[in-house]
């Protein structure tokens, strides 16, 4: 048996650069995991099937969910005989910007990686992943990083936040379609990436919380009102930064005093998802 654990994604910084001709968007982004994850257990089983269970609905048929896309990948590629059992005990809330399928997707990677006996590198998982999410390379190394591209051109930061953070999310679904859809370039508000990665090197606080950034909070706020809400919320009662991660609808909080936090965790309506952790 193999166990993995998948870690959320949260966006430090993200722009939104151009629309690319395959239909996707050039990004610069500033990625990093915090210790929410999600944990995935691999046992091998003798009938030759791959059999998903979760305790949370993720998909209507578990063939659809990623993580069985990429075990039978890894099954057919690799001419594995034996079937496995995956079980996801899932503690990231579902199409919250969280990255939550990505990061299962690499755990799969990862776990099948060591149950399975296929010597791959983190490098050639990364590859591998890269053809069926964008996020999916970033979540196989879990390190602060710079991305570019789709997401998949990854330049890591050898620092270690470990910064305190609130998460909120209002329990409702984004499209991350539906977001970029509606990404009008000439609309979008642009900051330089590189005042954040200074303040990042310099573990300067104040300098990261004044830089964080998501081109595409406007389009989200729209799509579903609440998300602006609880950020605005946050800086109101006196957290030093706050942000939607990805495509939303989660929104992170940061601040230096941690009963600010507790606080603000208190303020948060009860039916929210509301979770303080820290950076990793």
């Amino acid at each position: 048996m193999v166990k993995e654990k998948a870690y959320a994604k949260i966006n430090l910084f993200l722009n939104v650069v151009n629309k690319r001709f395959d239909g996707y968007h050039d990004l610069e982004m500033v990625m990093a995991n915090i210790e929410l994850f999600d944990l995935l257990t691999f046992k091998e089983n003798p009938t030759g099937e791959i059999v998903i269970t979760s305790d949370v609905s993720i998909t209507k048929d578990y063939k659809d969910n990623i993580v069985y896309k990429i075990a039978k990948f890894l099954k057919e590629e690799f001419e594995i005989k034996q079937g496995v059992d995956i079980n996801i005990q899932k503690n990231i809330p579902v199409a919250a910007g969280l990255a939550g399928g990505s990061a299962d997707a690499a755990a799969a990677l990862r776990g099948l990686n060591k149950l399975w006996k296929l010597k791959l590198s983190l490098d050639e998982m990364a590859k591998l992943g890269a053809d069926f999410g964008a996020d999916i390379p970033f979540c196989i190394y879990n390190k602060l990083c710079v991305a570019k591209g789709k997401g998949e051109d990854l330049f890591f930061l050898n620092n270690k936040l470990k910064t305190p953070i609130l998460l909120v999310n209002p329990n409702v679904k984004i499209s991350t379609k539906d977001v970029f859809s509606k990404v009008k370039k000439e609309e979008i508000i642009e900051k330089k990436i590189s005042n954040m990665t200074s303040a990042i090197y310099n573990h300067n606080h104040e300098l990261m919380a004044r830089e964080l950034h998501n081109s595409l909070e406007l389009i989200a706020f729209e799509i579903e009102p609440k998300i602006k809400e609880i950020k605005h919320q946050m800086i109101d009662l006196g957290l030093d930064g706050a942000l939607m991660s990805g495509s939303g609808a989660s929104v992170f909080g940061i601040c230096k005093d941690k009963s600010k936090l507790k606080y603000v965790y208190e303020i948060m309506k009860d039916d929210y998802f509301k979770l303080i952790t820290k950076i990793r």
